[in-house]
């Protein structure tokens, strides 16, 4: 008989990447995986204007 200290990290990486595939599924059947740049893109603009904002400070303050 196969020992399960031979076969039970094939299985265990088995179940794993099993489990991995579902939740890929599930996420592209679920729509979560869709128009997902958007949020970074938000995210960028946020960060810009609050660079500019910065900067307009640091124009003000300087002598």
């Amino acid at each position: 008989m196969i020992e399960f200290g031979i076969t039970g990290p094939y299985l265990g990486a088995l179940l794993m990447s099993l489990g991995a595939l579902c939740l890929f599924i599930w996420g592209v059947l679920s729509g979560a995986l869709f128009n997902t740049d958007e949020a970074s893109q938000k995210f960028f603009e946020r960060e810009m204007e609050n660079d500019e904002r910065a900067r307009e400070q640091r124009r003000k303050w300087q002598p």
